[in-house]
C-alpha cells in the first residue's frame, strides 16, 4: 500500500499503527529513487503516473488534504499503467465536498478520520479481496506498505 498523507506525524502514526497489526511497512527513506520521484511528483499531478507505477503498490491511501489530491487522482485513474490501483480516499467530515468528488474522479472508497486499526483493516482487507489479482502471494504473505 502507498500511504499519502501532507502531515508527516499523522503518516508515521499510521505506519505504526499498521506495524501493530502485522504489516510489512516500508519508508520512503530506504528508497532514494521512489523519494526523488515523489518529490517531483509534488508539483505536477501527472507525475503521480509515474511514481504509482514505480511503487507499483496494491492500494493507495491518498490523503484528500495531499496537494493537488484530486488532480492526483485523476491521473493515476486515467492512465493505463496505474487505473488498476484502487485508491481510497482519507478525510474529515468538513471535507464533504472533496471527499465527495474523489468518489467521482474513481475513488473506490472513503474513510474519515480518525483512522483506528479496527476501521482501516477491515477496510484493507475488503478492498484486497474486491481487486483484480495481480500477481501470485504465497498464502501468508501480508501486504507490503510504503510510506510517504
Amino acid at each position: 500500500m502507498l500511504l499519502v498523507d501532507h502531515d508527516r506525524a499523522q503518516r508515521y502514526a499510521l505506519a505504526e499503527l499498521l506495524r501493530s497489526d502485522g504489516c510489512d511497512v516500508q519508508t520512503s527513506s530506504g528508497h532514494e529513487s521512489w523519494l526523488a520521484l515523489f518529490k517531483s511528483c509534488l508539483s505536477e499531478p501527472a507525475a503521480w503516473v509515474s511514481f504509482v507505477a514505480a511503487v507499483d503498490p496494491d492500494l493507495v491511501l491518498l490523503d484528500i488534504e495531499q496537494p493537488s489530491a484530486l488532480a492526483t487522482l485523476g491521473a493515476v485513474r486515467r492512465h493505463p499503467l496505474t487505473e488498476h490501483v484502487p485508491v481510497v480516499v482519507v478525510g474529515d467530515a468538513t471535507q464533504r465536498r472533496s471527499l465527495q468528488a474523489a468518489l467521482v474522479m474513481g475513488a473506490i472508497r472513503l474513510v474519515h478520520r480518525p483512522l483506528t486499526l479496527g476501521g482501516l483493516r477491515p477496510l484493507i482487507d475488503d478492498v484486497l479481496a474486491e481487486a483484480p489479482p495481480r500477481r501470485a502471494r504465497t498464502g501468508d504473505e501480508r501486504p507490503s506498505f510504503v510510506v510517504h
